[in-house]
């Protein structure tokens, strides 16, 4: 297809930062088991996340739903806002929103943000609700398809990762849990291990000055979970007596690890096969940061070397998952900590509940 140039990209996470111990030790400890605890601080692999809540001014044992400090939508602005910065907002063609959060009724974010970006009356925009962290392989397919129609046209992808609302609001609600308790325990660790963060970068046919990153759609490899991908985790939404949005997970995570182990290998051995020159100039590996678990099964499975995931276990103990944002956290702290050299190649695995992609990237300039 063609290959797309990345610029600008942004990485902004949300203003409350909270370790894990803080939480289960001060916030939460009147509802945990001891045991509970100490999984919570020694097995997931995360130090750190961020949050949208300043959860000391929030009575825990209270079930009332409680806003967030600060929006999903005043993240994407400020976020956005950064990568425009010295680009004609008129050269925009399309509007990608990745919004990975509990708004899914609301309408796109688009219509609240391409007034105030500026942006031009014909912009295309496409709205990404539900892919969950995988989803960002599918906007540079997209944009790629976009790029051989309207060569001359840019694209902007703007991520946002914002689960707390769901998973606070569900924690509320439960007296006491136990790991005896799946369900309940599972929203406990869904709710400590995800930040709120968001993302966006400027998407390019050609190469230009401020090119960071290249990427070849070629070089894209998405497998989808077509055996039990909907028994072994799904979400039940329905609204309470008083109206208000209340779910119900269901989770297996023993079964989606495996499957998802499965479908990256596959992905990987697609890639040695297809572009053997470009597999051997990897340097950088970075894997999607859902917890310890899940990267330690993807990186056994696919046979990669632990030292060369180093930067990905330091993000998920840094900022623990940031979802769907994750890819572009990734290539932002390679690009900071100077992991590549000029035109070596680093490679991240994504991956979510609907199946895995990976993506192989170039860095320039």
């Amino acid at each position: 297809m063609s290959v797309v140039n990345l610029s600008n990209i942004v990485f902004t996470k949300a203003k409350f930062r909270y370790s894990i111990s803080e939480l289960v030790d001060d916030f939460l400890k009147e509802k945990l088991d001891k045991e509970v605890r100490e999984y919570a601080k020694n097995q997931l692999g995360i130090d750190y996340i961020y949050k949208s809540y300043d959860f000391s001014k929030i009575d825990f044992d209270s079930s009332d739903f409680v806003e967030s400090d600060v929006s999903i939508n005043d993240m994407y602005y400020q976020t956005a806002k950064k990568s425009l910065h010295g680009i004609n907002s008129e050269k925009i063609g399309l509007f990608i929103i990745i919004n990975d959060n509990q708004q899914y009724l609301d309408p796109s974010p688009t219509v609240e943000l391409i007034p105030k970006l500026s942006f031009r009356k014909d912009i295309r925009t496409q709205n990404f609700q539900g892919l969950a962290c995988s989803s960002f392989s599918e906007s540079l397919l997209n944009s790629a398809g976009y790029f051989l129609m309207n060569g001359k046209e840019d694209a902007i992808v703007l991520i946002g990762t914002h689960y707390t609302s769901w998973f606070l609001d569900r924690i509320k609600q439960i007296k006491h849990i136990s790991k005896k308790d799946k369900a309940n325990f599972y929203n406990l660790i869904y709710f400590l291990i995800f930040s709120d963060a968001t993302a966006s970068v400027i998407l390019s046919q050609k190469k230009t000055k401020n090119t960071q990153i290249q990427i070849d759609s070629k070089s894209i490899f998405t497998l989808k979970n077509t055996k039990n991908g909907g028994k072994n985790a799904t979400i039940k939404m329905s609204p309470d007596k008083k109206q208000r949005i209340i779910f119900d997970m269901k989770l297996r995570p023993q079964n989606l690890r495996e499957e998802l182990a499965n479908l990256s290998a596959q992905n990987l051995k697609q890639l040695q096969k297809k572009m053997p020159i470009e597999f051997k100039k990897i340097k950088s590996w970075g894997i999607h940061t859902a917890g310890s678990g899940f990267v330690d099964s993807i990186l056994e499975k696919c046979q990669i070397d632990k030292s060369k995931i180093k930067l990905s276990y330091d993000l998920m103990k840094k900022t623990g998952n940031t979802g769907a944002t994750s890819s572009l956290q990734f290539i932002h702290e390679c690009i900071n900590k100077k992991v590549l050299l000029q035109n070596n190649l680093g490679c991240f695995i994504d991956y979510g509940w609907e199946g895995t992609n990976l993506f192989v990237f170039k860095k320039v300039n």
